[in-house]
């Protein structure tokens, strides 16, 4: 039999823990009447809130307050961010450190007890909460110290949803597919939540873990659910220059702290770009360094932090530093840090209102998945995880809800197999890098999209084969086509230019 329950949550990332800590608190939980799953495509802390590493943005200082935080947020976005969204969101902030705190969350303190807030890009004061340059993964660690054993609550680790339908009476099903054991199980629910994460493994590098594929906005999109700004794809400035599909971070907290982007002959340059130098904002900064490479025709820029004190740069980057020795065989104690803009972080998605609800009746959208309104066109720097923490409780109370039961479409007793299109990975990464990056043109997003329809016409389809080892890759790559036409398509349709969105045709920008 079906097994059936009144809220799955899919993904184990902030949004979705968080989720869960607020609904097993509730009234209904603790007296056994809430039935919930979880669902994580790895193993529950292979997410990008582990490797999270700047921190969480609330206001906390004498000096600052609500205003400046929503100032700052709204600045950053273009002023397109829903200012009612902005404003609730910023005014939880304090609420959200104390749950979090309460969660057991390690975040670093000066000696003298206060807690140690540093500033990054964009903020106006220091509002950052942290625990050295390795805040995801310790508050990872909190959320998943916190997950209750009980049998009203199904951990499902190493799984990947293959499908999802919502039958005439508004109930969700789900076909479950374990990546070991190559089990196939069908589920059922009230609500869902989506907490997918983001879609960075469309691009050829990003930040990001291997399994961001967008999954959750892919499942949204053929339930019909409405997708906004897709293409508003933030960029950090500083991804690690080196091989590979997978980019270290090198957090924007290192240029609070002090270091500053330089060129191939050790010129600082952001300057001639920007009053805030080497801290505007994100998007401000990617674009001055794709500037500065090209016109000193080199591969990269470099981040200088062998000015910033010894002690701090010890004490509160260790990540990177090790990191750094590792990887590139580094001191970044007396040696420049190559850097380039690398894809990072998603701002548009499922649209959802202020409760996380999308616009199908009982599918929630939270996290990086989602757009809220809070980014705008740009996320200001530790805004996200945040808003994941926020939106978690916002959604609480409509979670708990009874189901209101809705015309929909049908879904059949048992969802079958899929069946995708057989596509290599690679040259669709390669279109999307080349043709819809940081700039963009009119012209390059019409050859990206008709490569991409070409791949897509040409490429036969073939049934999902449980037993074949690479069966997973091979549907996320499907996933990760239907995604990049969706991308392309909505760069097509922006009007202007404005945060992250950049199209060298477009003659606006704000």
């Amino acid at each position: 039999m079906k097994k059936h329950y009144d809220i799955i949550i899919v993904g184990s990332g902030v949004a979705g823990l968080s989720t869960l800590l607020y609904l097993i608190a509730s009234e209904a939980y603790i007296k056994g009447n809430l039935s919930i799953a979880v669902i994580a495509k790895g193993a529950i802390d292979e997410t990008n809130t582990d490797w999270a590493q700047g921190g969480i943005a609330a206001v906390a200082a004498m000096q600052d307050n609500y205003e400046k935080h929503i100032e700052d947020t709204m600045n950053a976005g273009g002023y397109v961010n829903d200012i009612h969204i902005v404003k609730k969101v910023v005014q939880s902030g304090p609420a959200i450190m104390h749950d979090l705190l309460d969660w057991g969350i390690c975040l670093d303190k000066k000696t003298d007890g206060t807690f140690d807030l540093v500033k990054e890009g964009g903020h106006s004061e220091a509002r950052i909460w942290h625990y050295q340059d390795t805040t995801g993964h310790a508050l990872q660690m909190a959320l998943t110290n916190n997950i209750p054993t009980t049998q009203k609550l199904d951990l499902k680790t190493n799984n990947t949803v293959l499908g999802i339908e919502k039958d005439i009476n508004g109930i969700f099903h789900l076909l479950n597919y374990h990546n070991e054991t190559k089990f196939t199980e069908n589920l059922s629910c009230d609500k869902l939540v989506l907490a997918t994460g983001g879609l960075g493994t469309v691009f050829e590098k990003t930040t990001n873990q291997s399994i961001a594929t967008g999954d959750g906005i892919y499942f949204s999109h053929h339930l019909g659910a409405k997708i906004s700004n897709l293409s508003y794809i933030q960029f950090h400035p500083t991804g690690l220059y080196k091989e590979g599909p997978i980019s270290f971070l090198i957090s924007e907290a290192l240029r609070g702290a002090g270091a500053i982007l330089v060129n191939k002959i050790g010129e600082s340059f952001m300057h001639q770009y920007d009053e805030r130098g080497s801290l505007a904002p994100r998007d401000i900064v990617s674009r001055s360094i794709l500037s500065e490479m090209q016109k000193t025709n080199s591969s990269h820029v470099y981040l200088d932090a062998t000015k910033v004190d010894t002690i701090y740069l010890a004490t509160h980057f260790p990540n990177i530093i090790n990191k750094c020795k590792e990887i590139l065989n580094l001191n970044i104690f007396q040696d420049l840090i190559p850097v380039i803009p690398t894809q990072h972080y998603s701002c548009g998605g499922i649209a959802v209102n202020e409760y996380g609800e999308s616009t199908i009746a009982g599918l929630f959208a939270i996290g990086e998945c989602a757009n809220t309104g809070l980014h705008g066109a740009n996320r200001l720097a530790s805004n996200s995880l945040l808003e994941a923490i926020a939106f978690a409780k916002f959604a609480t109370s409509q979670l708990l809800k009874k189901t209101v039961l809705t015309s929909s479409i049908i879904a059949s007793e048992d969802i079958k197999l899929p069946k995708y299109k057989e596509i290599e990975r690679l040259p669709i990464q390669k279109i999307i890098s080349n043709h819809a990056g940081v700039t963009k043109s009119n012209k390059g997003l019409n050859i990206g999209l008709e490569a991409l329809y070409q791949i897509s016409d040409s490429a036969p389809f073939i049934e999902f084969d449980i037993n074949n080892k690479d069966a997973i890759k091979l549907w996320e790559n499907h996933i990760i086509l239907e995604l990049s036409i969706m991308l392309i398509k909505d760069a097509l349709e922006q009007k202007k230019n404005i945060g992250v969105h950049y199209n060298v045709d477009l003659l606006l920008f704000s």
